[in-house]
């Protein structure tokens, strides 16, 4: 069964409740790289998919042909996931449900909707620093690689984005149904990332691996200043 990403406005389908700062330089830098590398990737795929198309145009077979279009199509669902996570240009603050709808509107195309996953994202309204936004979604798009991962079930399942305001900070859960994955997994590079970019919003991330899946709890400041203040007594 093929599903596509859904969204629902937790104010409006619920009614319960759950500034512009210059980036730490210890930060800073090394999301200069980032951006660095992600524009290359993206002129990488783009290359890639020019390449396949010119080829295409000298095969005859028409079987062989179509085979190089869901290449190329695949590809260019998997490019539009990476576009999606790129830094914001703005430096402002923006919606983070937004940002999240486009991002997880992207993975669900790029390789969710083969697998029979539906992904469904609940959303208090939030408003962060561009920023701040760009490392709240990069965690989420990696909590979803995961899970699909780890492998659902032939027909498919369910994973849930979660962001609700909670007193003075912004939570986000991550949750799927998928019960494959084994209990206390040790740390993977991608849980290392994470967990990094967690600290850089002054916040955290738990783990619960339940029988019946996983579920991912991410916790920060809501305010840009107080996570300043919880940044700067850390070092």
């Amino acid at each position: 069964m093929t599903y596509i990403a859904e969204r629902h406005d937790r104010a409006a389908h619920r009614g319960d409740r759950f500034a512009d700062i210059k980036m730490p330089r210890r930060v800073t830098e090394p999301l200069l790289m980032v951006e660095e590398i992600s524009h290359r990737v993206a002129n990488e795929y783009a290359g890639a998919i020019a390449a396949i198309n010119v080829e295409a145009t000298h095969i005859a077979d028409a079987d062989a042909r179509a085979a190089l279009r869901r290449t190329t199509d695949k590809l260019q669902a998997i490019a539009e996931a990476h576009r999606a996570l790129q830094a914001p240009a703005t430096a402002g603050d923006m919606s983070l449900g937004d940002y999240l709808d486009r991002v997880c509107a992207a993975l669900s195309e790029a390789s969710l909707r083969e697998h029979g996953v539906k992904l469904i994202l609940v959303e208090d309204v939030v408003m962060l620093e561009a920023r701040r936004c760009w490392r709240v979604a990069l965690i989420i798009a990696e909590l979803i690689t995961n899970s699909v991962r780890h492998g659902f079930k032939p027909s498919g399942g369910m994973i849930v984005v979660e962001v609700r305001l909670v007193g003075g900070d912004v939570v986000c859960v991550v949750a799927d149904n998928n019960g494959g994955c084994a209990p206390n997994p040790p740390p993977s590079r991608g849980r290392r990332v994470v967990e990094r970019l967690a600290r850089d919003l002054s916040g955290d991330i738990q783990w619960f691996f339940g029988p019946r899946g996983v579920t991912a709890t991410l916790a920060f400041p809501a305010s840009q200043d107080l996570a300043d203040a919880l940044a700067s007594a850390v070092l």
